[in-house]
């Protein structure tokens, strides 16, 4: 691995993920703020994943033609400017436009860095794109504690604090030139663009991803409103949302090691199977056993999210870029849809039922994943 540059793109991909997530804490504020109902707390959230995701292919189809390395900085400015702004939208429909806006910024930011991590990882790819990954979760997991340290602090014209990590990122990225990332290739023996595309496993690893982001970004919309009742765990909502988040970013590292010894299979199947059971067990349990479930339920759902960006990357050697935005941008976007309609849901059935029905979508992701090949992953040299 090229320590310097995956230490780079790590960096920004926490920035950019802990700027975007401190719309979950946000949004019970502009709840009582603007009136809204649970359907228009959901479409925010829906909004920025869609913006933040459907767009993604397009930018990974372009890293894989030009070089478009000033969109890593691009990415991150773009990020903090519209997400600092939320706080002080005066309305509603300005809300809804500066989420959207900032959707926008980590589409552009995250395929160009996941072709970057690729390049750089030789054939440790699973172990690099979890690293990379890991940042992603954890500044996932920062966002919430950031938002709500920020918001206790400042009120709600606190989020322009997003501004300054925002700045800092941008301006070390500029300062190095953010490294020359090559076009990737793909590997010796293979046929380049003329290889067969696997249409029908790109689907399953889509839909897969899509289930496990509806559970993803239905989860960190409406768990602090769930946290709120009282009858999970007594810590702050935020702090809860920062344990679920950052145990998935440890298990995500762990999951991308682990698929390089045994197989992204196994680990997409295995590790979403876990997920309903523990996150039933949470909303039925009291304490710190709650909070136990809760991270054990995050490191589950989380433990697969490095592993279907490589094996969507080995499917598609000579479209990586394109292969990442899949993953990471459609499907998870595609996915994000699934939290405005939870919100629906949740409104007609009440909090806890909804919140429940999520807890199912992982088992339709793993079942999704079953037929599925295991690839073989090559063997580390040995020094």
């Amino acid at each position: 691995m090229q320590a310097l540059p995956l230490f780079l793109l790590v960096a920004g991909h926490i920035v950019v993920d802990a700027t975007q997530n401190i719309l979950p804490v946000l949004l019970p504020l502009a709840k009582v703020t603007f009136g809204l109902s649970y359907t228009q707390v959901g479409l925010v959230a829906a909004l920025l994943s869609l913006t933040s995701s459907l767009t993604q292919p397009v930018f990974g189809w372009l890293a894989d033609r030009w070089r478009t390395d000033w969109l890593l900085p691009a990415g991150v400015a773009w990020t903090a400017l519209f997400m600092g702004t939320t706080g002080i939208a005066p309305s509603y429909p300005f809300l809804l436009l500066a989420v959207g806006l900032a959707g926008l910024g980590t589409a552009a930011y995250h395929p160009k860095a996941s072709v970057g991590v690729a390049a750089v990882a030789g054939i440790r790819k699973g172990a690099a794109m979890s690293l990379f990954s890991a940042g992603g979760n954890l500044g996932f997991a920062i966002g919430p504690v950031l938002g709500a340290f920020l918001l206790a602090r400042f009120a709600a014209p606190g989020t322009l604090g997003l501004l300054v990590p925002g700045a800092l990122l941008t301006a070390a990225l500029l300062a190095v030139r953010a490294p020359r990332l090559p076009v990737p290739r793909p590997a010796a023996g293979e046929s380049g663009g003329q290889t067969r595309v696997p249409v029908l496993e790109i689907a399953l690893l889509c839909l897969a991803v899509s289930l496990r982001s509806w559970t993803y970004q239905g989860t960190i919309t409406f768990l602090p409103f769930l946290l709120a009742s009282g009858r999970q765990p007594a810590v702050a909502p935020s702090v809860a949302l920062f344990l679920y988040l950052f145990s998935g970013a440890l298990a995500g590292l762990l999951g991308g090691t682990l698929s390089d010894r045994w197989g992204r299979r196994r680990i997409l199947v295995g590790t979403l199977l876990l997920y309903a059971p523990l996150m039933l067990a949470f909303q039925a349990t009291d304490g710190r056993m709650a909070v136990l479930l809760l991270a054990l339920s995050g490191a589950a759902l989380l433990a697969s999210f490095s592993v279907a960006i490589v094996y969507a990357q080995e499917l598609l050697p000579a479209r990586v870029g394109l292969a990442s935005g899949l993953t990471l941008g459609f499907a998870f976007g595609a996915g994000g849809i699934g939290a405005g309609v939870t919100g629906v849901l949740i409104d007609a059935v009440g909090l806890e039922w909804g919140m429940a029905s999520l807890s199912l979508l992982p088992l339709g992701a793993a079942l999704a994943c079953l037929p599925l090949r295991e690839r073989r992953v090559p063997a580390p040299a040995r020094g």
